[in-house]
């Protein structure tokens, strides 16, 4: 199609026919759903139509497919059927006749407190009249596989069982959607999964992310000791950091 709208040959007919037959038709699938969208980063978008199927063999996999004038992207979050899925993976783009994404269902949520929440809740944690609601929160995906494609071999420490599945020894991968909060999050930084503590070992915001910056940080994780100062009421692991340079004694204080 040239740029004042003309058709220019027979491809583009056909492109254009079909596209508006898939527009036209495209709510009659028995797949057809409307989804919340969450994004800290698209953040004007919040809701989104598609075909949503599920992946049997993988049953927390769901392929979405949207209508070829809509786009969603890597790392926003998707609510089908009160489950809340990361999108991990696209195919097709703009002027594509399908545009397909991959999601996996959430199962766990990052947070974590900097340097001055964590310090405003320890002074007040033995206050009953202390309201916390004053951390960083996120929703994740936390899993002993990798996510994406089966040749990403570059991982430490991993080894494999006798189902010839990648396993981490005594890791989790997470991941998230990569923004200027979650980017903050560093090495020994430490967070609370299930009923034990990981701290952070390993840092991948260069795999899924696209042109612009934006997508998935995929963090590795390994188990490490739990504090008496960690608060499991709110799933919140307290941190340690080094004071910088400057300071001669290298104190630790609490993060």
């Amino acid at each position: 199609m040239s740029r004042n709208g003309e058709i220019k040959n027979v491809g583009d007919a056909y492109t254009q026919n079909t596209i508006a037959f898939i527009e036209s038709t495209f709510h009659a699938s028995p797949t057809y759903k409307v989804m919340k969208v969450d994004s800290s980063v698209y953040t004007d978008i919040t809701e989104m139509d598609g075909r949503v199927v599920e992946i049997e063999r993988l049953g927390t996999l769901r392929e979405i497919v949207l209508r070829p004038t809509k786009n969603l992207e890597i790392g926003m979050s998707v609510k089908i059927d009160d489950e809340w899925f990361l999108l991990i993976d696209k195919y097709g783009g703009t002027g594509s006749t399908s545009i397909k994404m991959l999601a996996i269902k959430i199962n766990e949520t990052l947070r974590w407190r900097d340097e001055e929440q964590n310090k405003i809740w320890l002074e007040n944690k033995d206050n009953p009249s202390y309201v916390d609601n004053d951390y960083y929160s996120f929703k994740c995906v936390a899993s002993a596989t990798d996510l994406g494609s089966k040749s990403k071999q570059s991982k430490n420490e991993i080894e494999w069982n006798k189902y010839d599945v990648r396993l981490p020894v005594g890791q989790l991968f997470v991941s998230v959607e990569k923004n200027d909060i979650t980017e903050e999050i560093g090495l020994n930084h430490r967070f609370i999964f299930g009923r034990n503590v990981y701290e952070i070992t390993g840092i991948d915001d260069i795999t899924t992310v696209n042109d612009d910056g934006n997508g998935i940080i995929q963090y590795t994780a390994k188990i490490t000791t739990k504090r008496s100062e960690d608060d499991f009421n709110k799933n919140i692991a307290v941190n340690k950091y080094l004071k910088d340079s400057e300071d001669q004694d290298g104190e630790e204080r609490l993060w």
